[in-house]
């Protein structure tokens, strides 16, 4: 049998309440089930240049490596989804080196980066940076991904507490970017997907305004209505100040239907 996916998507941005220019960027195809956001660093307006690069350069390279590779969307080819993540990454990271390198007022740009793929019912994550994902699911929130920071590998060292670790003077001191080094790692995991389920993906203009906790409340009260629940958690974040640029996306499973074999290549 074969299992297809019925998603929904939501996303909101905004320029916060304190910086002159948005530098997030998100990306959104719905029908390959792809979500990407980026939080671009940098110069004046470089940090932009990064990110809309890096979230396009990634999309044109994951559909591209679709759209060539039908015979791989099939499940025992669960690998393929991953590594078209990590090569459009990597390629995103090389292209912004040369642009920076290229142009002088693009000099030191980079940008942190997360992306969601589904691939029947499994969902692909990867990033690099502090954009982050997490999973709500049965009313309880979890994150998934780990931040590529000093704070967090001082949290893994036992140097700090979590409790104590959104005080911290370098909490958004990261350790990997888009466009930082000619090498990258690049982080992808691979998550079994329920119906009901529903990921965030958030810069962190998000994550460091708003709590799990909180951000757990405002889905569990308005998880029916994604648009709604995305726009009230960048609402909240500017309430909170609104230091930064803030960028959410939401994907809720809505179905996991299950095909036979030619069902499945003829709906293809």
């Amino acid at each position: 049998m074969f299992v297809q996916t019925v998603l929904e998507f939501a996303s909101h941005t905004d320029i916060g309440l304190v910086r002159s220019h948005n530098e997030d960027a998100i990306e959104i195809n719905a029908e390959i089930g792809l979500a990407i956001l980026a939080d671009g660093m940098g110069g004046y307006n470089a940090g932009e240049v990064a990110s809309k690069m890096s979230v396009d350069l990634v999309r044109e390279q994951i559909q591209q490596k679709q759209a060539a590779s039908w015979m791989l969307r099939l499940p025992w080819q669960s690998s393929a989804p991953a590594k078209w993540i990590s090569d459009a990454i990597t390629h995103a990271n090389q292209e912004v080196i040369e642009q920076a390198n290229k142009n002088p007022d693009n000099f030191g740009m980079g940008t942190t980066i997360v992306v969601a793929l589904s691939y029947f019912d499994r969902l692909f994550i990867g990033h690099v940076g502090d954009s982050r994902a997490y999973r709500f699911r049965d009313n309880y929130i979890e994150q998934i991904t780990k931040d590529h920071s000093v704070l967090q590998a001082q949290i893994d060292a036992g140097l700090i507490s979590l409790a104590d670790a959104h005080l911290s003077p370098i909490k958004n001191l990261i350790t990997r970017a888009v466009g930082s080094h000619e090498e990258i790692d690049v982080e992808v995991h691979e998550h079994q997907m329920k119906v009901g389920d529903i990921y965030l993906l958030c810069s962190d203009g998000l994550s460091d305004m708003l709590d799990q906790i909180h951000i757990q409340s405002v889905l569990r009260e308005q998880s029916n209505d994604l648009d709604t629940c995305s726009k009230t958690l960048v609402y909240l974040a500017n309430r909170q100040g609104g230091p930064d640029n803030i960028s959410v996306v939401l994907i809720r499973v809505k179905e996991l239907q299950e095909r036979r074999f030619m069902e499945y290549i003829f709906a293809s």
